[in-house]
Formats: C-alpha cells, sequence, structure tokens
C-alpha cells in the first residue's frame, strides 16, 4: 500500500473519534480556508483580512490585502500567491510588502482570474474569448493556450475557481462541476458535482465535498472512497498530521496518529 494511503486511511478513522486539541473561536463570517505546504491553516474573512496559524493553533500572522483577492494560494507560506481582479495585479509576496505585478493586454484582454504555475509562472482566465492561457512571466510569452468547454460560455466566468497541482489544472464552476485538464490544456476528467465551494489535495488525492461526504479521488487510478462530514461544517482541511475543521463560529485542529 502507498504511503500516502496509509496516512489517509488513518486520517479517516480518527474523523469522527478524536477531541480537537485547539478550539480556535471565530466571530466574524468566513469566506475560505486552506492550508499550505508545511500544514499551516490560513482563514480568509468575508471583510478581506486572512489569519495564518500554525499546526497547534498558535495565531502566526494577520494580514488585510490592500483589496479583496479573487484567488489566493498559500502555497509553500513564504511564497503565497494572490491576485485581485479589481485592479488587475498578481504577487508572490504576502504578509508584508506587495510586489504587484499586473497582466498585459496583449496576453489577456478581459482577466478575471489567475492562479499560480510553478514558481514563477500562472494560468489567466480571460473572460474575453472564455479561454485560459498559461503565461511564461520569464520570456514574457503564451506557452499554452485553450478555449474552457461550452458549458463555460453560459455560466458566470467570474464565480470560477482553480488551481494547479501536479502538473494537472483543476478550474471549478459551482454550477456545472469540477474539470480537470492536463499540462496542455487538455480535458481529461469532468467530475459533475454541483455546489461545491472548495477543492483541496492529500498527496495524490483530489477531495471535496458532496452531499454530506468528503469524497476524495485519486488522481492516477481513479478510484474514489469518502467521509461523512459533521452537517454544520463549512471547510475540512487535511495534512498528514493534521485534521482542520472550520465551523461559522470556530476552527478545529484534531490530530492525525501515525
Amino acid at each position: 500500500m502507498k504511503p500516502f494511503l496509509l496516512i489517509c486511511i488513518t486520517a479517516t478513522i480518527c474523523f469522527s473519534q478524536e477531541k480537537p486539541i485547539k478550539v480556535i473561536p471565530l466571530t466574524v463570517a468566513v469566506k475560505q480556508a486552506y492550508v499550505d505546504r508545511p500544514g499551516d491553516l490560513y482563514i480568509e474573512f468575508a471583510f478581506g483580512a486572512i489569519q495564518k496559524f500554525d499546526v497547534d493553533g498558535k495565531l502566526i500572522k494577520e494580514y488585510t490585502p490592500p483589496e479583496k483577492l479573487s484567488l489566493f494560494e498559500p502555497r509553500d507560506g513564504a511564497r503565497a500567491f494572490s491576485y485581485s481582479k479589481k485592479s488587475n495585479w498578481y504577487s508572490y509576496s504576502f504578509f508584508g510588502s506587495l510586489s504587484k505585478k499586473t497582466i498585459n493586454p496583449e496576453f489577456a484582454i478581459n482577466p478575471v482570474l489567475a492562479c499560480s504555475s510553478g514558481d514563477k509562472n500562472l494560468w489567466v482566465l480571460d473572460k474575453a474569448d472564455i479561454s485560459l492561457k498559461k503565461l511564461n512571466t520569464d520570456r514574457s510569452t503564451i506557452d499554452v493556450e485553450f478555449r474552457l468547454p461550452e458549458q463555460f460560455h453560459t455560466t458566470n466566468i467570474e464565480e470560477i475557481t482553480m488551481r494547479e497541482y501536479q502538473n494537472f489544472l483543476f478550474v471549478l464552476d459551482p454550477h456545472s462541476g469540477l474539470y480537470i485538464f492536463n499540462a496542455i490544456g487538455i480535458l481529461i476528467k469532468t467530475l459533475e458535482v454541483r455546489g461545491i465551494s472548495y477543492f483541496n489535495f492529500l498527496g495524490e488525492e483530489l477531495y471535496y465535498p458532496d452531499n454530506g461526504k468528503l469524497i476524495f479521488y485519486d488522481l492516477f487510478d481513479t478510484k474514489t472512497r469518502e467521509i461523512t462530514l459533521d452537517p454544520k461544517v463549512i471547510f475540512v482541511l487535511m495534512t498528514d498530521l493534521r485534521i482542520y475543521k472550520v465551523y461559522p463560529d470556530r476552527a478545529e485542529i484534531l490530530i492525525v496518529h501515525p
């Protein structure tokens, strides 16, 4: 059995049995929650602020960007990625002085979203022609460009979110599902799940909430498994060490035992 599966199965067993090691009170509405590669927790609030907690629930930093973000990726924690549609800027710095860059109109006429690709590049969603473009920031070139499937042409394109992981690009339309593209823009899988508010990754698995369950989908052998969720929980994030459960009024941190 692959090591990451051992971790996942253990996490599944502990999910409903363990008491939290830390409960973080939340007094304002939560917009989104994230984990970075080292396993720290980020909570983004509806008014724009983002708080970062370590694996034991200690508040490390709090930051309010100059504008509400259209997309945030904590990545490795040191070089978090941010994008704001309002002023069309992106940055790989966070919790300090932002080094902001804009997307040149020659690459995207009407950019509405961008996410990171590797350490320097980015995927840009262009509303003008409903296309995705992979921008090579070193060479100032478009390495990959493709139009999104027909169903995206009738949806509210600004509700889409996306993220690159293990050379796949994941594009979520909350009204029609989660679409998985390979590195050159070929659609390889559509998960027809509607109304989901987030997705994340654990090793080789994609996971997302669906109808009261957390669904795990193996990116390589396509097998699935599931965990029943507390109906009151709004976000569940998992690492090899911790399970983070975010409720409207609190966040709970649980240990994953080896």
